[in-house]
C-alpha cells in the first residue's frame, strides 16, 4: 500500500496510474516504480497545497467547493469511451462504429448533420448513419463524437459568464484538433487520444468557471468583478482541478498528465507521457495564435520548449494549421452547446 508523500495517508491508487490525488489532503502525487516495488513522490517543482490554499483563502474556499463540484460533474456519455475503445479494435467495421452511434440518437443527428455539412457534403443528402460514416471515415467520426459529448459540459446558468464559457469550448476544440494534426504531421500512433487530451486539456477552467458563476457572496463571488485575480486562479488551480476531473470521469491514466503538466511538460517522468503532453501544449498554443485563444503570450511557436522537444519546423506547423477554420466549423456547428 502505497502512503502519501504530504499527509502520509494510505492511498488506494494504483500503479499504473501513474498520478494521483490524496484523497485526504487533495495533493497530487507521482506513481514511480522502484525495482519490485513503488513509491508514491512530489511532482517536480510541486508545493504541499495546503500551504497555498490556507482555510478562507481563495485557493481554500476552492478547495472547499471542489468536492461537492465533482460529484454534480455530469457523466461523460458513455459513447465517447466506447468509440474510442473501437478504434483500437484492428477488426473494426464502419458498420460497428454506426451501431454504436445508432444508440445515441441526439450524437447520431449530429453525425448527419457534419456529413451533410459545406466541409463534407457531396452532391446527394445523406440520411442513413451507415452512409454518413462512409463519406466522413472513422477518424472524423471519433473526433466528432467526442466533441458533441464534451460540448455539453460547457453550459453555464450564469448569463455573465456564458460567453467565456463559449471561448472556453472554442479554445478547447481548436486545441484538439490542433492536437490531432500535430500527431499526424509527427506519425504519432496515438492521434485520437490526443484529439481527446485536447478536448479536456483546461476542463478544470471550465469547472472553475462554473465554481465561480454559482458563489453568491464570499470571496469565490468577488472574482466575478476582479477578472486579472480570476485568471490568476485559471492559473494556479485549472490544473489540479482538471486532473480530479479526468480520475472522476477514469479517463486513461496518460489523460492525467496531459491535463496536470501541459504548462510543465519536462516534470513529466515518463517518456511516452510527455511526448503526448508536449503535442497538447503544442496544439493550444497554435489554437492561441490562430483565433481560438484565450489570452495566453505565445511569442513564437517554434520557440516554445514543446515545438523543439517535438522537433517542429515551419513547414510541419504549417501542415497543421492548414485550413484550420474551415475544419472546425462544422464541428463547432454540431457541438457547441447552444447547437
Amino acid at each position: 500500500m502505497m502512503h502519501c508523500p504530504y499527509c502520509n495517508q494510505e492511498s488506494a491508487a494504483q500503479p499504473n496510474e501513474g498520478l494521483a490525488v490524496c484523497a485526504v489532503c487533495m495533493n497530487p502525487f507521482v506513481i514511480m516504480a522502484q525495482g519490485h516495488s513503488v513509491k508514491a513522490t512530489a511532482p517536480a517543482g510541486a508545493q504541499d497545497i495546503r500551504e497555498i490554499a490556507k482555510p478562507g483563502s481563495i485557493g481554500g474556499e476552492i478547495l472547499k467547493a471542489l468536492p461537492k463540484s465533482l460529484a454534480e460533474l455530469p457523466v461523460l456519455p458513455e459513447i465517447s469511451q466506447r468509440v474510442m475503445k473501437k478504434l483500437r479494435d484492428p477488426e473494426m467495421s464502419m458498420t460497428d462504429l454506426a451501431e454504436i452511434i445508432r444508440e445515441d440518437q441526439a450524437i447520431a443527428i449530429k453525425i448527419l448533420q457534419l456529413a451533410n455539412s459545406a466541409m463534407y457534403g457531396g452532391l446527394q443528402e445523406i440520411r442513413d448513419l451507415n452512409a454518413a460514416c462512409a463519406r466522413l471515415g472513422s477518424r472524423t467520426i471519433a473526433n466528432a463524437v467526442q466533441a458533441v459529448a464534451n460540448g455539453n459540459l460547457y453550459i453555464t446558468g450564469n448569463q455573465v459568464f456564458r460567453d467565456h464559457m463559449q471561448q472556453l469550448w472554442r479554445h478547447a476544440l481548436a486545441s484538439a484538433h490542433c492536437s490531432y494534426e500535430i500527431a499526424n504531421v509527427l506519425a504519432e500512433p496515438r492521434a485520437d487520444e490526443l484529439f481527446v487530451a485536447g478536448l479536456i486539456h483546461d476542463i478544470g477552467r471550465a469547472v472553475l468557471l462554473d465554481v465561480v458563476a454559482n458563489q453568491y457572496r464570499g470571496v469565490l463571488a468577488d472574482l466575478r468583478n476582479s477578472p486579472d485575480l480570476l485568471d490568476e486562479v485559471f492559473e494556479s488551480y485549472s490544473p489540479l482541478v482538471g486532473l480530479n476531473v479526468v480520475i472522476k470521469w477514469n479517463l486513461p491514466p496518460e489523460f492525467r498528465m496531459t491535463t496536470y503538466f501541459l504548462r510543465n511538460a519536462q516534470n513529466v517522468h515518463n517518456e511516452p507521457a510527455r511526448v503526448l503532453t508536449n503535442i497538447v501544449a503544442l496544439g493550444e498554443a497554435v489554437a492561441e495564435t490562430s483565433g481560438y485563444g484565450l489570452g495566453m503570450n505565445v511569442t513564437s511557436l517554434l520557440g516554445m520548449p514543446a515545438a523543439r522537444a517535438l522537433g517542429m519546423t515551419d513547414m510541419k506547423l504549417a501542415m497543421v494549421r492548414a485550413d484550420l477554420d474551415e475544419k472546425l466549423s462544422g464541428l463547432l456547428e454540431i457541438s457547441s452547446p447552444a447547437a
